[in-house]
């Protein structure tokens, strides 16, 4: 995201978030920031087309921000009140002193595939190898590094080199060009690299690995100035999630996926949506595990993450009002 790109946002969240208040307007407008083009926004997509945030008064701007590191950056300054994203640059923040927090959560398993060059068959062949990610710190980068670890491989000893090629698409066509070895995608992309001859080395969602892929990060100074606005969000949030798991919507989930994705037909979703609804939580809740053992790893790096526990980052304090009153069990109720 460039630098006038986030002025841009703090411009419309001037006009949208601050001059609107919630208790004389029927539908508050505010920017709600998401971190990539993936089947993981799945939800927060669902919920602006279909009309889901706006039957609990609510209209957001879905503001894509790439790389959770910049989402982090966002809450920080003020720029959007919310962010779709993964965990671990709320973790790294929350050591330096900031008040981010997360309110709840979306996917809590690493929803990507490691595609590979026709002749990488097998872990062990990445050594000495260029993997494309997103960036350093980012979902995409930690992901790398776990599943290296969890086969019993280190990037540095191994020489593998994780190339930080950019956004989705920029990484798949480094794949097309040589530029890297294999790069780690959503899995919805899995059978259209298989036909182009390159292999899917790894379904990382089948890995034992708890994971904060996509959660909903927050300033705790929101969550205590305006929780009208997250009790809201979260309704709206665990409401498209529903709308999402009822097989009866499916055709129209697939073509507001179709929309984001860009994917020309609607068919051409189909693998999309199986893979959203593969990890997806239907009680929008951040797995506490997922969070413990991303500060684990973290902890490995950078030492002032020992000093964070999975509740100095989580606050469910809203989602778990929520989810007392039956609100979470109604959605499901036919």
């Amino acid at each position: 995201m460039k630098a006038r790109a986030i002025c841009f946002a703090a411009a419309l969240l001037a006009s949208f978030f601050i001059s609107v208040s919630p208790t004389n307007a029927q539908t508050r407008k505010f920017l709600f920031g998401y971190s990539s083009l993936s089947s993981n926004q799945t939800t927060l997509w669902v919920g602006k087309d279909e009309g889901i945030f706006k039957r609990f008064g609510l209209d957001p701007e879905l503001i894509l921000i790439e790389g959770g590191t910049r989402g982090a950056q966002a809450l920080i300054s003020g720029d959007v009140p919310i962010m779709g994203m993964a965990g671990q640059p709320v973790i790294s923040a929350r050591a330096r002193g900031s008040d981010l927090v997360l309110i709840g959560g979306m996917i809590n398993k690493m929803n990507y595939i490691l595609a590979s060059a026709a002749g990488i068959k097998k872990p062990e062949d990445l050594k000495g190898k260029r993997i494309g990610i997103t960036q350093v710190g980012s979902a995409s980068y930690h992901a790398v590094l776990l599943a290296l670890k969890h086969w019993g491989m280190d990037a540095r000893r191994d020489k593998v080199t994780l190339l930080q090629v950019g956004n989705q698409a920029a990484r798949v066509a480094s794949l097309q060009t040589g530029g890297s070895d294999a790069a780690i995608v959503n899995p919805g992309l899995a059978s259209a690299l298989q036909a182009r001859g390159f292999n899917v080395l790894a379904d990382f969602t089948e890995l034992p690995i708890p994971y904060p892929q996509q959660v909903l990060a927050a300033r705790e100074r929101i969550l205590k100035s305006d929780p009208v606005l997250i009790e809201q969000i979260l309704k709206g949030v665990a409401a498209a999630t529903a709308f999402v798991w009822d097989p009866k919507n499916k055709e129209r989930v697939k073509k507001v996926l179709a929309s984001y994705l860009r994917l020309g037909k609607i068919e051409n979703a189909e693998e999309h949506y199986q893979s959203a609804l593969k990890v997806m939580s239907k009680k929008p809740y951040a797995d506490s595990a997922g969070i413990a053992s991303m500060i684990d790893f973290m902890a490995e790096s950078d030492p002032l993450v020992t000093k964070i526990k999975p509740e100095d980052v989580i606050n469910h304090s809203v989602l778990k009002k929520l989810d007392d009153s039956g609100f979470l069990d109604q959605l499901y109720k036919k």
